[in-house]
């Protein structure tokens, strides 16, 4: 009796021990991935991009484990809250990465990129991107950090070789806001003038939080520019922007950057208000001839009954995604699945296919300098493209 039970007992220890064996093999065979998104602070315009962002990034690595996850590894999605503030960024970063170990890392846009720079580069060997084009996040010294399209110079690039395509010659004129962010390409927008021999005729700015430009709209209408390309505002505060230039007579064509190539801009300008053109690398929902898009629609269909539109910011998390999980593969593949080996596996990116969500992503400089330009359609709501991809290297 007594050796039946002494068998019985390490019967049962055996199980217990295979049972963990698994659950640790399980738990290796895990890839995290995390993010912090603005969830409960912020402006408001900022907090509403929350759970696009979430579902975006979420969604992305869903369909990534339905297709096999990381070479047979699933992943793990893991969020905090930052607060769209780069303090609140840096603490909840170190949080999750102490605690989950994540290789990725996505973030709401420049204050909390600009917040977790000095961990990337001196502690934590994890990729990351955000919603921000800022180049200040690529031309520095952490490797690991990359954008998920061009920079904020770059799309006013692909804004002028698209002015010099169509008007040799054309005057043009600058308009953004006065912050860092609306700062950020007019330097790179000055060469890229005087290099198409475009004639810049004039730069004005003004508060991102203002209401009334007429002032800087008389001093552009005394210029006589062809084309005003914006930036510095987001979605439909470059609709009143437009608007109230249009209304005060300023007889340009308007470009705007990519926060304002979106549906509520064009909405917000009503069927009969002016059109414009903007800078964009994506893709949107109402594209419905692109493959991945087709994918997005009918997942959100499945697993979101309720909803029906998602925004220029799940793009860009869904872009982010797409990227990461690339990056990871190949790491995988190479035997080097780690932060180093990411962040090495990023440098080696050429000609990655999005399902046609943007052109081929080739990284260049931390960065994927190509975009198109869109034209909106004041009837339909919507924008539509109104030229190739154009690349800028």
């Amino acid at each position: 009796m007594e050796k039946r039970g002494n068998w019985l007992l390490r019967a049962i220890t055996a199980v217990i021990l295979c049972c963990a064996l698994v659950q640790g093999a399980v738990a290796e065979e895990m890839v995290t991935v995390g993010a912090t998104v603005p969830a409960t602070a912020g402006p408001p315009s900022i907090v509403a991009t929350a759970p696009e962002l979430e579902a975006g990034l979420k969604d992305c690595l869903d369909l990534a484990n339905q297709e096999g996850g990381i070479n047979g590894k699933k992943l793990r999605f893991v969020m905090g809250n930052d607060q769209y503030n780069g303090e609140v960024a840096k603490k909840v970063f170190e949080e999750l990465v102490l605690k989950y170990h994540p290789l990725c890392m996505f973030g709401s846009g420049t204050p909390p990129a600009v917040g977790v720079m000095p961990l990337l580069r001196d502690r934590h060997k994890v990729l990351y991107t955000s919603t921000s084009f800022s180049a200040k996040l690529v031309f520095n010294d952490v490797p690991s950090m990359f954008l998920p399209g061009p920079t904020y110079g770059d799309q006013v690039a692909v804004a002028l070789k698209h002015i010099a395509r169509i008007k040799q010659d054309a005057k043009v004129a600058f308009f953004y806001s006065q912050t860092p962010f609306g700062e950020d390409p007019i330097p790179y927008g000055r060469i890229m003038s005087r290099r198409l021999r475009l004639k810049l005729v004039g730069e004005v700015s003004g508060d991102i939080r203002g209401t009334d430009f007429t002032a800087q709209i008389e001093e552009l209408k005394s210029k006589g520019p062809d084309f005003v390309i914006i930036h510095g505002w987001v979605g439909r505060q470059n609709a009143a922007l437009i608007k109230q230039c249009h209304d005060l007579g300023l007889k340009s064509e308007f470009v705007t950057t990519i926060w304002g190539a979106t549906k509520d801009c064009v909405e917000a300008l009503g069927p009969a208000g002016p059109q414009f053109l903007a800078v964009s690398p994506y893709a949107y929902w109402w594209m419905e001839d692109v493959p991945m898009i087709k994918t997005i629609r009918a997942y959100t269909a499945k697993h979101y009954p309720e909803v029906t539109h998602r925004s220029l910011m799940y793009m860009v998390a869904f872009t982010a995604g797409k990227v990461f999980v690339e990056c990871l593969r190949k790491a995988d593949a190479a035997g080097e699945l780690d932060g180093a080996g990411v962040t090495k596996a990023l440098q080696s990116l050429k000609d990655l296919d999005t399902g046609g969500l943007t052109p081929p992503l080739t990284i260049k400089e931390n960065r994927f300098p190509v975009a198109r330009i869109l034209k909106s359609n004041p009837v339909k709501g919507i924008l539509e493209p109104a030229s190739d991809w154009i690349h800028f290297y």
